[in-house]
This record gives structure tokens, sequence and C-alpha cells, in this order.
């Protein structure tokens, strides 16, 4: 099968590519960037450069419409936070492939913050959802933690004081405890596979660089029914709070690739999981993403295999200087942090 893998900056989708490559597919990448880390991997048998989908949507349909003819793509997986603008084109694009992703009106809920919030509740499983409200309704005797209904990587998280104009931002609960995460790849419904990991260092307030193998019945049982509920395809990540008495709290869901693939045991049959795989436990490993962890918890280092590095495909790890180059180019262009710098061309704030 020839598969498109769109978000080719990220490590997950360098790992993914990498593992059905492995699986026999004959995978394409595409993105935004002009040196993203994925560019110059052997696991990709061309690559394109794309449109930046939030500034110029209309040409961004128009070059994936290109790549999918000229490629013979069977499969389009968007990975990364541009999956929001395949979503949009979802009727469109059905008609040339298949997409590793649902139509917006099933994404957008997912990463409104208060909106999940309610559908969290909703499921009716033994994980819970934060009190939250809009911020201008927030309780004032509460602990809050205030965050953009529409945000990534906690960098817009404000846990001292309200920001100036509320318009558009969340009040939720603060509740302490030990952070999790889970990830999950589904079809039509159905967990195929899924993983949970811990974060033993971060890149900033929220990107996770270090992960260490978790498992939560109850995280499983969530994910397994909120697939079921929307019929899902595509990746469903969810970021939790085990508090001290055992009690799981759901905070927010990303629906995308994330760090999730990466603890996942090297030698498992990637493809026949997406065949027929379960949401039972899978093997695990620990992983890293080594440049990260230098910089930001040097004591960890080598601790875990690295996700960039390997002997057989060594062009990522070498050229990610580049892709980390453009990042920083484009954060003082920009003004921006270098964190918002990484997603400015692709994320989606509703």
């Amino acid at each position: 099968m020839t598969i498109l893998l769109t978000g080719t900056r990220a490590p997950a989708t360098l790992d993914l590519a990498r593992r059905l490559a492995r699986g026999g597919h004959r995978v394409v990448g595409a993105d935004s960037m002009h040196f993203p880390l994925g560019r110059w991997s052997r696991a990709f048998a061309s690559h394109h450069f794309l449109p930046p989908p939030r500034q110029a949507p209309e040409a961004f349909l128009a070059a994936l419409q290109g790549i999918i003819a000229s490629e013979k793509v069977e499969l389009l997986w968007p990975t990364c936070e541009e999956v929001f603008h395949v979503a949009r084109f979802h009727a469109v694009l059905s008609e040339s492939c298949r997409l590793m992703c649902p139509p917006l009106e099933t994404l957008r809920p997912l990463h409104h913050k208060l909106e999940f919030t309610g559908i969290v509740q909703a499921a009716g499983t033994r994980v819970q959802a934060p009190a939250s409200w809009p911020a201008e309704a927030a309780a004032p005797q509460e602990r809050l933690v205030w965050k953009p209904f529409f945000s990534r990587f906690a960098s817009r998280t404000r846990f001292d004081s309200p920001p100036v104009d509320c318009a558009g931002w969340m009040a939720q609960q603060f509740i302490a405890g030990s952070e999790f995460c889970s990830w999950a790849c589904c079809q039509d419904g159905v967990v195929r596979v899924m993983s949970m990991y811990e974060n033993q260092a971060r890149a900033g307030r929220g990107a996770g660089c270090s992960f260490s193998p978790y498992w939560s019945e109850e995280a499983a049982a969530f994910a397994v029914k909120l697939a079921e509920r929307t019929a899902f395809t595509g990746v469903l990540a969810f970021d939790f709070i085990r508090t001290v008495d055992g009690q799981v709290f759901l905070l927010e869901c990303n629906p995308r690739m994330t760090s999730g693939i990466h603890v996942l045991a090297e030698d498992l049959d990637w493809v026949s999981l997406l065949a027929q795989g379960s949401a039972e436990r899978p093997a695990m490993q620990p992983a890293q993403l080594a440049l990260p962890v230098l910089f930001s918890k040097p004591s960890l280092l080598g601790r875990a295999p690295d996700v960039v590095w390997r002997s057989g495909d060594p062009a990522p790890f070498w050229t990610q200087f580049l892709c980390a180059g453009e990042f920083v180019l484009r954060a003082l262009r920009s003004r921006i942090s270098l964190l918002a710098a990484t997603t400015e061309d692709i994320e989606y704030n509703g």
C-alpha cells in the first residue's frame, strides 16, 4: 500500500514511517517545512513540500490532491495539527483515497478543551473531567488553571491569574497528582493498538522528551468507549492525572500523533495490529528524544533508546539541526516563541 504521511517534522511521524516501511508499505512524506525532520529518511520513498494549511488552505488542498494522484496514494495519514485542515476537506479528499482521520465535525469538539470536558462526562466511565467553566464564569473559590479553548503543548496555560481578556479561554479546577498520557490508533470505532507513558523530562512546559511505559485500565476503557461512540478513525491521545487516592481525571484530547508511538516495542507487527489489533496492553519500552533531553534533563541522556537515531537510517539524526534551525528562523521572523514556531503554519484554532 502507498501511504502519504503529512507532518514529517515530528519525531512521531518519523517513527511511524519507519514502522510502516518495515511492514512493507511504500511511504511518501509531505510537510510545509523546507527541512522537516523526516525529509531525508530512508523510510520515505519520496518527499514533497506543501503550502502552509493555516495560511493557504486552498493551495494546501490542491497540493495534496496532486501528490495523491502522482504517487497513487491509497491512504492519507495526517499526523500533526494539519489533521484539522485535512479533516476540513474530508469529503473532497476521500474521493481520491482513504483518510486516517474523521471529518472536522468529529475532530473539532475533541480539540476544543471546554467542549471536550462535556464529552468526558457523557461517556459514563470511571474517568472524570475536572470541573470547568468559560473563563469569565469561573468559580472564585476554586484553585484554577486557565487555558485557551484551542491550544497545544500547555504553552499558554496560566496557573497564577486569569488572562486580561477572557474571550476564548476556559477555567478548570486544579487537580494535584501524577500525569500520564495515552495514545490509541483506531479504525472505524475500534482501537487497534494503544500505549501509555509518563513523561520523565519535558522540553518547555508541556512537550515531553523522555518516555516511560505506563498503563491504566480506567484510561484504556475510556479510549475504547470514545472511539466506539464516535466511530473514530485516526489517532486519539489523552492527557490524564491520577490523584493520590487513585481517581483518574482526563484533562484534554489530542486527536493526532503523539509520543505514544515511541514506547511501542520495535518488533511489534504494525501491519497486523492495524488489521486485527486490540486495546490490550502491548509490549512497550522506554524511549527518548536525545537532543531535547540533553538540554532539559541531561542526567537522563542515554538511559533509553533515542527515537531519531537509527544506524540504518542516520540522516534524520544529523539533519535535525536543520529542522531546529528552521524553527528558530520562523520564531525570529514572526516574533513568537520557539515552541509556537513549530506549529504556526499548521495549527488549528477554531
